[in-house]
């Protein structure tokens, strides 16, 4: 007697013992409907000029779950800091811009997501690389040295013009 829903539709049920049949009884299955919607990763923290793609995930009401990241409708509350894609192939996709905070949301089906903070922070520099390493010169002689930093979002500058230089026995090398 367990009825197992396969599609959207209308169907009539029996049941047969012998010669004797019961009344038809209706049965109809329909849609699951969208509760929720939830935006994945819940928070983000990014540099200017930086990506990062949110998921967006609905849970119906049978229980089931589905990406709707490319069916949904994205929106930032500040694009000018954190834009987020709606065009096929980006939605989702945020491109921080700017220094500050934004929060996006995802909207299917009129259920709109919880606010995801994006926060944009500048890049701080977490090292100093001096090349080339170890070197060896004739007296008399010079080399030049670059100053490679390194930001903490993994990001890379010549700082060979900007860092102060200094020796340690400026009797030797200056």
């Amino acid at each position: 007697g367990l009825a197992t829903s396969a599609a959207v539709g209308s169907t009539t049920i029996t049941a047969t013992f012998g010669a004797v049949t019961s009344a038809p009884m209706s049965l109809t299955v329909k849609a699951a409907n969208l509760l929720s919607i939830s935006v994945t990763p819940p928070t983000l923290n990014l540099t200017p000029g930086r990506t990062q793609q949110f998921t967006a995930t609905g849970v119906y009401s049978d229980n089931s779950v589905k990406d709707l990241t490319a069916q949904a409708d994205w929106t930032s509350s500040a694009p000018s800091v954190a834009s987020v894609g709606n065009a096929s192939g980006t939605k989702g996709l945020v491109s921080s811009a700017a220094v500050g905070t934004a929060s996006v949301t995802a909207a299917f089906a009129g259920v709109t997501s919880t606010a995801a903070p994006v926060t944009v922070t500048a890049a701080t520099l977490t090292s100093i690389t001096v090349t080339p390493a170890s070197p060896s010169i004739a007296s008399g002689t010079s080399i030049q040295f670059t100053a490679t930093g390194t930001y903490s979002d993994s990001t890379q500058k010549d700082l060979t013009g900007q860092v102060i230089w200094s020796s340690s026995a400026i009797g030797v090398s200056t």
